[in-house]
């Protein structure tokens, strides 16, 4: 026995030797046939939506025309969307009325401030994405962040708020917003949206449908899949 044990504590260290070399080849190999894990969420395309004035971001989820947006668009796009304050305006009325319009360049501060912590706590974003008031708006916060922040503006049944002259000023100083890509849709049938909102931007895709209104377009529109091609396009 008094023998024996110096045989037996040598192949026991010998052993041990073996599982340790085996164990780091087998972890040096792992980490060179390793695949690079890439982050999903980086390769989605994020919109940033901007409800209409005196609506809410809860209702603006589900309308029916950012539905079929949503759908066509698929899984690779996602949609965030902003609530504004005010009652739901991105820019409050002037107070003396239309009639006479705000001169105030920081009129809408608070909405920016709104949209700035969206963008710094969910971005980056690849577009941006208004109707109405929504849409209005865009150009005024375009006027008022880096270039760059977004790589598409997408907008229906907008127009610019010259009853903000201060506003105004802004966008005419920054525009064409180092000549982002532009979308302006509008309803032929819509009583609010007018082709002044493509004036900013550097040749802007500007669609209009003959038959629709103050609206978002359904999936069953004719200039649909113009606008889903146009998102795609600068994708």
């Amino acid at each position: 026995m008094k023998n024996s044990f110096p045989v037996l504590l040598l192949c026991f260290l010998l052993s041990s030797c073996g599982e340790e070399k085996t164990r780091k080849g087998r972890a040096e190999a792992g980490d060179a046939e390793s695949p690079v894990i890439k982050d999903s969420e980086a390769m989605i395309r994020k919109i940033l939506c901007l409800h209409g004035g005196g609506g809410d971001a809860k209702t603006f989820q589900v309308d029916p025309g950012i539905t079929d947006l949503r759908n066509a668009l698929g899984d690779d796009y996602e949609f965030v969307f902003a609530q504004a304050q005010n009652n739901g305006l991105w820019m409050r009325d002037p107070p003396r009325g239309k009639s006479n319009p705000t001169t105030d360049p920081e009129w809408a501060s608070k909405s920016v401030g709104i949209l700035n912590k969206i963008v710094a706590e969910q971005g980056p974003f690849y577009g941006i994405l208004g109707y109405s008031q929504g849409a209005a708006f865009i150009p005024v916060y375009l006027a008022q962040i880096p270039e760059g922040t977004f790589q598409i503006a997408v907008m229906f049944g907008g127009y610019l708020p010259t009853t903000h002259q201060g506003l105004i000023s802004r966008i005419k100083t920054k525009s064409p917003f180092k000549n982002i890509p532009a979308l302006v849709w509008m309803g032929g049938q819509d009583w609010i949206a007018n082709k002044n909102l493509a004036s900013p931007f550097i040749k802007p895709t500007v669609l209009r449908s003959s038959k629709a209104g103050h609206a978002i377009p359904l999936s069953s529109d004719p200039t649909f899949t113009r606008v889903v091609q146009k998102i795609k396009s600068d994708s």
